[in-house]
């Protein structure tokens, strides 16, 4: 179904509410919502349905984003949640495909904006498919991701295949939290633990204690559904993320090795990030068939 573009103009007359919701254009002509409540502030692109902010009232920013990251059309924003969709990292058989999908840089269309009875704002958009996508991924699909932004921030990414024959899908919210240094956080939750080391080939490993970070981490934990606590001792919270309809949980952090070498991370940025992405992992994907949907969410708070 043919969609036009969201106009700067429409977008307030329609879904504006002053000192709630206000949408801005940048220089480059990206739009985004500007989120302000009692309980947070927030910002998503309508390119790639990405947060970029997102910071609860009398608390630091819980997102990281790169100082050095581009806002351009058709470009990958470096830090935030980007959705990766409906692949995860390369594509499968073809690596002249981008990685990560298309969805991330994809121009979505806001469905709506709401308020619940939490006095929490309530985003939703949509992505369906189009000549473009079909030049990558030839089905026809609608996304639907609901956006909560309150004490906590919650997203849920509902994907439905609208073909008549079953797909394979991984993906991800490939959520990148702040921390004050990469030596001193630890994460709970996946102790004796599966995973794939990506570092080193995907070689099968159990975790053994907690979670710590020397050098470049990169690892698949094979677990449905999980939830683990980011601890981040200098800035004296913690951060409980949990998930649904996942199948596996990405930690990933570059080091700094592979930081220097990316164009759109800035010195020793890297230090004051962690990702933890709730996936549906390649290894372990979902198969949808025709008419079919699936919920992939993840919840966030902040403790301390």
């Amino acid at each position: 179904m043919l969609q036009l573009p969201q106009t700067l103009g429409s977008l307030n007359e329609q879904f504006g509410r002053p000192g709630r919701v206000v949408f801005t254009i940048n220089s480059f002509g990206l739009i985004a919502a500007e989120i302000t409540s009692d309980l947070c502030q927030g910002r998503v692109y309508l390119q790639g349905g990405h947060v970029t902010e997102y910071q609860p009232t009398g608390q630091a920013p819980l997102l990281w984003t790169s100082s050095a990251s581009l806002y351009q059309p058709g470009r990958a924003i470096r830090g935030g949640i980007p959705v990766c969709w409906p692949w995860f990292g390369n594509h499968p058989t073809d690596r002249g495909k981008p990685a990560h999908g298309f969805a991330r840089t994809a121009l979505w269309q806001l469905v709506a904006a709401d308020y619940n009875i939490n006095g929490e704002t309530v985003l939703t958009l949509g992505l369906n498919d189009s000549s473009q996508t079909y030049a990558l991924w030839p089905h026809p699909f609608q996304l639907t991701l609901t956006i909560i932004f309150g004490a906590g921030l919650c997203l849920f990414l509902t994907m439905e295949n609208c073909d008549t024959s079953p797909v394979s899908i991984s993906c991800a919210l490939h959520s990148y939290f702040r921390i004050a240094d990469w030596h001193t956080c630890r994460i709970h939750g996946f102790e004796s633990a599966d995973y794939l080391d990506k570092v080193e080939g995907d070689v099968r490993k159990m975790q053994s204690g907690i979670l710590t970070f020397e050098q470049e981490t990169d690892r698949i934990y094979l677990l449905s559904d999980a939830a683990c606590r980011v601890e981040s001792p200098e800035t004296g919270r913690d951060i409980l993320i949990r998930q649904q309809g996942s199948t596996a949980t990405v930690v990933w952090n570059p080091g700094p090795i592979k930081a220097a070498a990316m164009a759109d991370m800035s010195g020793e940025e890297y230090r004051e990030m962690v990702c933890v992405e709730a996936a549906i992992a390649p290894q372990a994907p979902v198969v949808l068939r025709p008419g079919e949907a699936h919920v992939l969410a993840e919840i966030a708070d902040c403790f301390g």
